[in-house]
């Protein structure tokens, strides 16, 4: 195997990998986290997207919503969401709509495209709903879905019916809008259109687009309750400034993708299933790598899957050091490390000044450009040096190492070779544990036989 200065070359990677995940993924994680926070101004409204990777109404959204909703009322700004969204889990639908119907901010939803389902719920207890010429609201009847075949089924049963129903309306009724159509949304699927939305009352106006709805909301008031105070607030927008969901965010939501979850449960069953098969033991940890990030799709907290990755990839990797192979200990290692490192709870952005961000972003560039150069260096050298080594180990025999595991004719085994681990073969039977003479090489596969 290939040393770079007395370390295998898969310790450099693992290395060099280590220090590039904790100099890019820490800054990376802050500068989408806090990329709005540059005005103080409660003219200068902030802009969500509930589209796209965080448009399913889902445990990321709500994080999502939660973390910019607490900068808006920390900077006492009005909160824009632009919905585009077909709806997505009760649960989540329920906690958005508190909060929204709890802000301390005004909170003015645009629906763009389109609110369905859970995201006509949601928008609800808004104090302000524009919607599009072409947009459409409603359609929000709940339906189970079977996570194996993934067909659905209508919920027609009146307790829960009935449950989402009251909600609904005391989310409507808040706001002075017609709980008659918003209940129809649940018990018959109602739909409306643009203009139909604002003369049915589950709607203020419409608008063709967010400047449009931007300048229709100006100079409109609305009363905001909390702590048993009523505020008065005259709407005013200057302009406004785009926060985007956190990397950490990004990356839970897609591993809650019902696609991608799916791969990673196959990965981590059948990988497991083929290692116990073949004895192959050392790739077990990665397989457990992809079960505890498959548990993501599930209600399993993201805390602990977060501290049982850090801690599995930490231990890996030690392990990888201390005992040096071919790197499928140390790949898991870096697997798991990254991804813990990555869904570990960003808390809510606090007042981070442009130059700030910008010194972090620049800091993370330097260091990664100048540790990737560094890295192609190395793995050049290693090369190299892995060329001119293979030369010498064919010519020289009769080197010695030892037997890992049991080794045929006709089969492989591994051998503890110059303190790293080899794939070996051989035309005699060869115990774990014996001394064995290395007398060629075929690529990666050394040739042993019995020490006499």
């Amino acid at each position: 195997m290939t040393k770079v200065n007395g370390l295998p070359l898969s310790q450099c990677c693992i290395l060099l990998t280590m220090i590039l995940v904790m100099f890019l993924v820490t800054p990376l994680q802050l500068s989408l986290n806090v990329q709005c926070q540059n005005s103080e101004s409660s003219s200068v409204a902030i802009l969500i997207k509930l589209q796209g990777s965080v448009g399913t109404i889902d445990i990321p959204t709500e994080m999502f919503i939660r973390d910019a909703l607490s900068l808006a009322e920390q900077r006492g700004a009005p909160l824009i969401v632009l919905v585009d969204s077909y709806g997505g889990y009760m649960d989540s639908m329920v906690n958005m709509a508190n909060m929204f119907l709890n802000s301390k901010v005004p909170v003015l939803g645009y629906i763009y495209d389109k609110a369905l389902s859970a995201a006509s719920i949601v928008v609800q207890p808004m104090h302000i709903i524009g919607i599009s010429p072409y947009g459409v609201i409603g359609a929000a009847q709940p339906i189970t879905v079977n996570p194996v075949t993934g067909q659905y089924e209508f919920i027609n049963e009146s307790k829960i019916i009935n449950s989402i129903v009251a909600m609904a309306v005391r989310y409507a009724e808040a706001r002075g809008r017609n709980a008659t159509s918003v209940q129809l949304f649940i018990t018959r699927n109602l739909v409306l259109k643009g203009e139909e939305a604002v003369k049915k009352g589950v709607a203020d106006f419409v608008a063709v687009d967010l400047g449009d709805f931007i300048s229709k909301l100006n100079g409109r008031n609305i009363s905001i309750k909390y702590d048993n105070v009523i505020k008065n607030i005259t709407i005013s927008i200057s302009s406004y400034e785009e926060y985007r969901p956190s990397l950490y965010i990004q990356v839970y939501t897609y591993l809650r993708d019902p696609t991608i979850n799916s791969i990673l449960w196959f990965l981590g069953f059948f990988g497991t299933f083929i290692a116990l098969l073949t004895g192959r033991i050392d790739i077990l940890p990665l397989t457990i790598v992809f079960l505890l990030l498959a548990l993501l799709g599930g209600s399993v907290n993201l805390n602990i899957i977060s501290i049982l990755l850090i801690a599995l990839g930490s231990l890996l990797i030690v392990i990888e050091f201390m005992y040096p192979g071919f790197g499928i200990l140390g790949v898991g290692g870096i697997i798991a490390l990254v991804f813990g490192v990555l869904l570990m709870p960003i808390s809510p952005a606090t007042q981070v000044t442009p130059t700030v961000i910008e010194s972090l972003r620049n800091l993370a560039l330097i260091l990664g450009s100048s540790l990737t150069a560094l890295f192609s260096i190395i793995l050049y050298k290693a090369i190299e040096a892995g060329r001119k080594r293979k030369k010498a180990v064919q010519m020289v025999s009769n080197r010695l190492g030892k037997a890992v595991e049991r080794i045929e004719p006709g089969k492989r085994g591994r051998v503890l070779y110059e303190g790293e681990y080899w794939f070996a073969e051989s035309s005699d039977v060869i115990e774990p544990g014996e001394v064995v003479e290395v007398v060629d090489r075929k690529g990666f596969v050394l040739v042993v036989k019995k020490k006499q």
